[in-house]
């Protein structure tokens, strides 16, 4: 598949070509005028000898020497045979408006059918159900409902499933033209990691943002980021459809906590795709991200005119993780010197005092502190006001004095005049469109440009002999706890002392051996959850209470085993894997109890993942400070706990083929030791199946 000739094509067919005014291949070809496209354009249409003083060929394979894409201006009806003609005709790329709705006589949907021929040929595909694509570098718009203009490439592209939103996006009016922006539509056969893999090797994007319902070949799309990272290019994801879709089907608690979201979230902070809630967050992101001025200190520098829009800032800078750069002495003086008597020198900064015009000299004097990359001017620059104007010369005065990244950020965005944006944009002063959506993109800059990152050279570790026929061997699908702990020791997991019990003897035995206090509980692989069903007994001190604990489980559960353990103290964690239909094993991770199940206090991440990731992963929680000695506890052994999270990981990858689901819940973490406690384990239904 060569996505050049879809996107860089030199000769273009329009099939279905029409001359009644406003039909969709009228309006096609006009697309195509618009831009000034300066390749050869064919016209096909079997009705017509020619369209506005242009031939009109019957079909692609009469078209002399060729072409290198086709846009398909027919509908579902027409739609497959006229693929496949063009197909035979040896075009490299088509373009495919209509939804492809509906079956061929053959039994095959229509996008199936043409996905077999596209493949075949060796095609690439924008489509179908698109709205077409743009290519600025070229001069090219292939559309059925183009722009009568658009702005210069800006060294962003974009890709979008949604089709309103990405004619959205193309009209922005922000001066930001779209070098690539394709509408990607069903993804037949080409998909998004497709036009990644392209904007990467074969343009000079220096941004990607993407608009994704779905990830349709996600082993594609990781790589792609992959390699997008390597390039330090960096993508921007708006994810639409963040449902709580697919939770009920989990047997475990980590499966109710890592829905499909929380599995996309994880993939996209594995791989530094970095991921915006709005349009408007997307399109601020982009523009701070395409600028040429290098972010060369992870400070943010803000100044204002509004002490309480100051405080406005800085309340949203708290909620998006956005810290400000703590200001050099020598720097405060500076800026002091500046200031009415009684302001001080902060950051962010409220320089309006008397009204004496200090802005650029104060900000200037910020650009200069050494812990500052970016410099942030936050005003409202209504047009038709004298301040705007002021205002507006102090940034460009600003950004002539340093060679650091400048912003300004409108807080209200529909005041904001066009008129001096424009002017600043064609500056190299990037202008974000809202408080909210400018400290989220600040943050985004700031975590890419800084964060940390970098995986640990972790590798799975494959189910061994011995436990692989542990799982094979299991009646049902479920496993017994007792066989899920053997599987996490065989792993190198650290599992609270554990024995099956067939008889009070045996009891004995196990606390001669362990000691008191001890647990005992019912093993039974069909009852998964066995507090909920008076199954588990805990603290047992002696043998008095250990024999009527026993008594009253097998009165309860006659026929189920009974393991017993030790008891163990600290804090509890839980700590699962699933599998995602997308991106397979996925680690979810965090405290105990409520915080898990009611707070949904917990990290989702990709494994296999290191020591120093599982250790920021923990310090990401919300009731982290349990963890470290919060009132009156001793703080756990963090070293252990985090090497048992990072093999439990690489365990998750090692056996995706035999378990789709195992959870480890309790962990405790105590001052010396980091234990399994209880473990629930659900293996793929193909794993007994291929025993039989």
């Amino acid at each position: 598949m060569t996505v050049s000739k879809l996107l860089r094509p030199q000769t273009l067919a329009i099939v279905g070509a029409s001359p009644k005014p406003e039909s969709f291949g009228a309006n096609l070809l006009q697309s195509i005028r618009y831009l000034g496209f300066p390749g050869q354009v064919y016209l096909v249409n079997p009705r017509y000898d020619q369209i506005d003083d242009q031939p009109c060929y019957p079909d692609v394979a009469s078209i002399p020497g060729g072409v290198d894409c086709a846009a398909l201006a027919v509908g579902d009806a027409l739609l497959v045979d006229s693929f496949a003609s063009v197909a035979e005709a040896g075009v490299g790329g088509a373009v495919l408006f209509s939804r492809a709705y509906g079956q061929t006589p053959d039994g095959r949907t229509r996008g199936k059918a043409i996905a077999d021929v596209a493949v075949k040929a060796g095609m690439a595909v924008c489509g179908a159900n698109c709205m077409g694509f743009v290519n600025l570098v070229d001069r090219l718009q292939v559309t059925g409902m183009p722009f009568r203009s658009l702005p210069a490439p800006s060294g962003v592209a974009l890709i979008s499933h949604s089709g309103s939103t990405w004619s959205g996006l193309v009209g922005n009016r922000r001066q930001m033209g779209f070098d690539y922006a394709i509408s990607a539509g069903q993804e037949l056969v080409t998909t998004v990691a497709d036009y990644i893999r392209f904007l990467l090797e074969e343009t000079d994007a220096r941004v990607i943002a993407c608009v994704l319902e779905t990830v349709r070949d996600p082993e594609g799309f990781l790589a792609a980021a992959r390699l997008a990272e390597a390039k330090g290019v960096p993508i921007v994801a708006l994810k639409l459809g963040r449902s709580e879709a697919g939770r009920h089907f989990a047997i475990s608690h980590s499966g109710a906590l890592s829905g499909s979201n929380e599995a996309y979230e994880a993939a996209f902070a594995r791989y530094r795709v970095i991921q915006v809630r709005t349009l408007d967050e997307l399109l601020d992101t982009v523009e701070l991200l395409e600028l040429t001025r290098p972010m060369m200190a992870p400070g943010v520098a803000l100044g204002t005119d509004s002490g309480g829009e100051r405080q406005l800032i800085s309340d949203l800078a708290a909620d998006v993780g956005l810290s400000f750069a703590p200001l050099a002495p020598a720097t405060r003086a500076a800026v002091e010197a500046y200031l009415d008597p009684g302001m001080e020198a902060s950051n962010p900064l409220d320089y309006w005092g008397d009204g004496a015009d200090v802005m650029a000299p104060v900000l200037s004097e910020m650009a200069k502190d050494p812990d500052v990359g970016i410099v942030v001017m936050a005003t409202n620059l209504p047009p038709d006001r004298n301040f705007s104007e002021l205002s507006a010369a102090a940034i460009r005065k600003v950004h002539a004095r340093t060679d650091k990244p400048v912003a300004v950020m409108g807080n209200i965005a529909t005041t904001l005049s066009p008129v001096i944006a424009e002017d600043l944009r064609e500056r190299g002063i990037a202008v974000l469109m809202g408080t909210g959506s400018g400290l989220a993109a600040l943050r985004h800059l700031q975590s890419y440009r800084f964060g940390r990152h970098g995986s640990e050279d972790v590798v799975a570790i494959p189910l061994s002999a011995d436990a692989a026929a542990i799982v094979d061997a299991a009646p049902l699908d479920s496993l017994r706890s007792a066989d899920g702990f053997r599987l996490l020791e065989l792993a190198g997991i650290p599992v609270t002392p554990f024995a099956d019990i067939h008889s009070p003897q045996d009891i004995a035995a196990f606390a001669g051996k362990h000691g008191w206090p001890i647990a005992l509980k019912i093993d039974d692989a069909a009852i998964p959850h066995k507090s909920d069903l008076g199954g588990v007994v805990l603290n047992l001190k002696g043998a008095d209470e250990a024999l009527a604990a026993y008594q009253a489980l097998h009165s309860r559960h006659p026929a189920a085993p009974i393991l017993a353990q030790t008891m163990a103290s600290g804090v509890e964690l839980i700590l699962g894997m699933t599998t995602d239909p997308d991106f397979g094993p996925i680690v979810t991770l965090g405290l105990g109890g409520v915080f898990a199940e009611v707070l949904r206090d917990v990290a989702t991440l990709i494994p296999p993942f290191g020591v120093a990731e599982a250790r920021r992963a923990l310090e990401g929680l919300r009731g982290h400070a349990l963890l470290t000695g919060a009132r009156g506890r001793g703080p756990v052994d963090m070293g252990a706990l985090c090497t048992l999270v990072s093999r439990f990981s690489a365990m998750a990858v090692g056996a995706k083929e035999r378990i789709v689901e195992i959870e480890i819940n309790p962990i405790m973490a105590g001052p010396n030791e980091a234990v399994a406690v209880d473990c629930l384990t659900l293996r793929h239904r193909k794993a007994r199946h291929d025993v039989r």
